[in-house]
């Protein structure tokens, strides 16, 4: 019996592709990997610049993009797109900056950390520092840790749209993209995997809108980023090891190298990714674990040494450990050796400080929305799931939130899937029965690393434990009752994350507006300010220097009955208040 004639591709796992659906899979795979590949030459563009002392550092993110545009039509042929199909990725990818940038241009990053240290590091990076031959330069002693040791691939990347545009807040743009790269390359898996269109779609969608990420997008926080890259990343890998080809292996080693240099954190992620993958093979796929070897020991020694030299290479010639301050060395303890754990003095509800991680991860999924210990007391408190009130939902006007981070229904929403996933146990064959353990007990193992992980920032893979077993439903021949809870499951997560967002966006549109109005009125006004920056002295004399006021920085200097600039949360310290010179 012979196969449809519109089928193109029978898979291991899943079922036959239809060749619209094998075309749609493989625009969407020809654009992530544009847009991955693309953040990877703006930083190494960035890199061979500063080493040849500067040179065209304002020209390489044009050159950048002409690349990225380049090797997606090159993809697009080798992926056999005909015609003019194989300009749609191009096409796609031209939209989706264009959108960024208009995105980043319109929000400002009132995050706490952006306004610290990430865009103190674009700053620098832009104007003279030289991370690569200079990593160990002395800066202001509150974020010198962090600036000299944390991992640069997106100050790289902001540094040089900055350097291009003259504009820092474009350079969130990278957050949109990798966004978009994350749902392209997840629906690109789906299909290639044998998944209905309708089902692809679902997937993707609530795969792409972690919370985590969605609270970041305007900012410079790098968290959602690095969850972005990662699940493009396994969207890749395990399309790899089924069928291996050009365009599927850039979109993984682009997404790889980007989650690696994103966050200290994100090469060990990858690693449990990897672990996961490489076990799956030894017993499953052992003609694929070669290939994954050879392409692992490659992605990893770029992404580090290359693309990663700093902070990889020069946090273990300097401080004899590549993750410091993490991790420390006998010469040089990390901060949790050191007793400046900050995350446990200043970031944790008072009610979890040393607790053990599955309290602490009872708090997180079960408690009620709240941003404890800044606002709303200083302890976290538990709720029955869907029990949120609207009041609760201020804590999603924070860019980084703690309980209940990944939406007010997630812990409803977890239950559900709990069950799901236990009734799948007993309805799958073995090989997927397997698979579904393997990949969550890879997902919860990632989570038990750190006693951080409770807050979904530095967690930001807890959102896909509920969506395995969604996966798993779609993807076999599950019962009518089966199928109909998982899309319910796919409502209320989608549901859930639009109530992130909309909360979200909706405070950071008014706070966006508000410091737009402030700075035109400031400029109009033609008088000179004093400013108390405080903690913000490189994003803020940035911010008021492109809007054209005239200033004088007070630095750490207090104004505590100036005016309030529009630049944290209410509820996180060190608002920015200024006051006209000579105003009492």
């Amino acid at each position: 019996m012979g196969f449809p004639a519109d089928c193109t591709r029978l898979l291991e796992i899943g079922g036959l592709v239809s060749k619209s659906n094998a075309s749609l899979a493989s625009v969407c795979w020809v654009t992530s990997a544009t847009v991955a590949a693309f953040l990877c030459f703006l930083q190494l563009g960035a890199m061979a610049s500063l080493v040849a002392g500067r040179a065209g550092f304002a020209l390489i993110a044009p050159i950048a993009l002409m690349a990225a545009l380049l090797s997606a039509y090159w993809l697009a042929r080798r992926e056999g797109l005909p015609g003019r199909m194989g300009w749609w990725p191009v096409g796609l990818v031209l939209v989706l900056l264009a959108l960024a940038l208009l995105l980043s241009a319109f929000f400002y990053d009132f995050s706490w950390d952006g306004e610290w240290y990430h865009q103190s590091g674009i700053i620098n990076i832009a104007r003279d520092w030289n991370p690569l031959s200079e990593p160990m330069r002395t800066f202001a002693a509150g974020r010198e840790l962090w600036l000299r040791h944390y991992a640069k691939g997106p100050w790289f990347a902001a540094a040089t749209i900055y350097a291009t545009t003259g504009r820092i807040e474009w350079g969130k743009c990278i957050n949109w993209l990798m966004f978009a790269a994350a749902f392209f390359g997840t629906l690109a898996a789906c299909l290639d995997g044998g998944l209905r269109r309708g089902r692809a779609f679902a997937i993707a969608t609530v795969v792409a809108i972690n919370p985590v990420v969605l609270c970041e997008l305007p900012t410079f926080l790098v968290d959602g980023l690095m969850a972005s890259s990662l699940v493009l990343t396994v969207a890749a890998t395990m399309t790899v090891l089924r069928r291996p080809r050009p365009v599927v292996i850039a979109a993984g080693v682009a997404a790889s190298i980007v989650c690696i240099n994103t966050k200290l954190t994100g090469l060990v992620y990858l690693c449990f990714l990897l672990a996961a993958a490489g076990l799956w093979c030894l017993f499953k796929a052992r003609r694929s674990l070669v290939r994954l070897a050879c392409l692992t020991v490659g992605t990893l020694v770029l992404g580090t040494c290359l693309w990663g030299y700093n902070p990889y290479v020069t946090n273990t010639l300097y401080r004899h450990q590549p993750f410091y301050p993490i991790l420390g060395s006998a010469n040089y303890p990390s901060l949790v050796q050191q007793g400046e754990d900050g995350n446990e003095k200043y970031e944790t509800p008072k009610n979890m400080v040393g607790r053990m991680l599955p309290v602490r991860f009872a708090y997180s999924v079960f408690g009620r929305p709240g941003n404890q210990p800044y606002r709303e007391g200083k302890n976290a408190s538990l709720m029955w799931p869907f029990t949120a009130h609207l009041h609760d939902l201020y804590s999603y006007t924070y860019q980084d939130p703690r309980i209940a981070a990944l939406g007010p229904f997630f812990s409803g929403c977890f239950l559900l899937s709990v069950g799901l996933g236990i009734w799948l146990l007993f309805k799958l064959d073995s090989s997927s029965r397997w698979m579904m353990i393997l990949v969550l007990a890879t997902i919860v193992a990632s989570l038990l690393l750190s006693k951080d992980s409770w807050w979904p920032r530095y967690g930001p893979q807890l959102w896909l434990l509920p969506i395995i077993p969604m996966l798993f439903t779609f993807r076999e021949s599950s019962s009518r009752l089966q199928v109909r809870l998982t899309w319910a499951l796919f409502v209320l997560l989608f549901f859930n994350a639009a109530i992130v967002a909309t909360v979200r966006f909706n405070w950071e549109a008014r706070a966006s507006l508000t410091l737009r109005h402030q700075l035109r009125d400031l400029r109009n006004s033609g008088q000179e300010y004093e400013f108390s920056t405080l903690y913000f002295d490189d994003s803020a004399k940035e911010r008021l220097t492109e809007a054209h006021v005239r200033f004088r920085d007070l630095g750490m200097t207090k104004l505590p009955n100036g005016h309030e600039l529009e630049s944290v949360v209410a509820g996180y310290p060190a608002a920015i208040r200024y006051r006209a010179v000579g105003e009492k």
